[in-house]
């Protein structure tokens, strides 16, 4: 993709004979990317993400048997930024299959995270949607998880208020230090 002089948003399409071929894209909006991958997300006290019973989202501490389940695999599906704005990182959706449908990790008010059943739409026209995300590396495999539709807050871990050896995931604000450790996310393969 490229910008022309008029910063018009193109992609090389092709060249016949001696001519270039471009099109123009959409500038404000995202497009799927055939590109995923599969992980265990893991927060800053090992526990690991995963999905339960009831389709919510949870942290403990899994053996490696219990890693392997379908339930703890989290597939981060890239999205295609059109836009000629600055990019904050790479346009995500984080998702589980669970009973041949795929959970995908939203934001709504009160920082709140939740998975919701939905297919991956194949093009988002806004800027902000409450299952996108920015995923930017902090450190080797470590990543944050800039929500669109708030942005500032980013996917983290705290502990649960009603109950405090749980832990829920929420939306974290940046605060003038920046963003602590409880919004770093560690990625690691799936195990097989």
């Amino acid at each position: 993709m490229m910008a022309t002089s008029d910063c018009i948003a193109v992609t090389f399409q092709g060249v016949h004979n001696d001519t270039f071929y471009m099109s123009e894209v959409d500038g404000d909006s995202f497009t799927i990317s055939s590109r995923w991958f599969t992980y265990n997300l893991q927060c800053e006290d090992k526990k690991f993400l995963y999905l339960n019973h009831e389709g919510r989202l949870e942290l403990q501490h899994l053996t490696s048997n219990e890693q392997s389940q379908l339930d703890c695999k989290f597939n981060i599906h890239l999205f295609n930024d059109n836009s000629l704005q600055e990019r904050k990182g790479r346009a995500v959706m984080v998702y589980a299959n669970k009973d041949g449908k795929k959970m995908v990790a939203c934001c709504r008010s009160n920082n709140e995270v939740y998975a919701e059943a939905m297919d991956l739409p194949k093009k988002i026209e806004e800027r902000q949607h409450k299952a996108l995300f920015y995923m930017t590396m902090v450190v080797s495999n470590k990543y944050m998880f800039e929500s669109t539709l708030y942005p500032s807050k980013f996917l983290g871990f705290e502990p649960d208020k009603r109950n405090s050896s749980l832990k829920a995931v929420v939306l974290l604000e940046k605060g003038h230090r920046g963003v602590d450790e409880k919004a770093e996310v560690t990625l690691t393969k799936k195990v097989i």
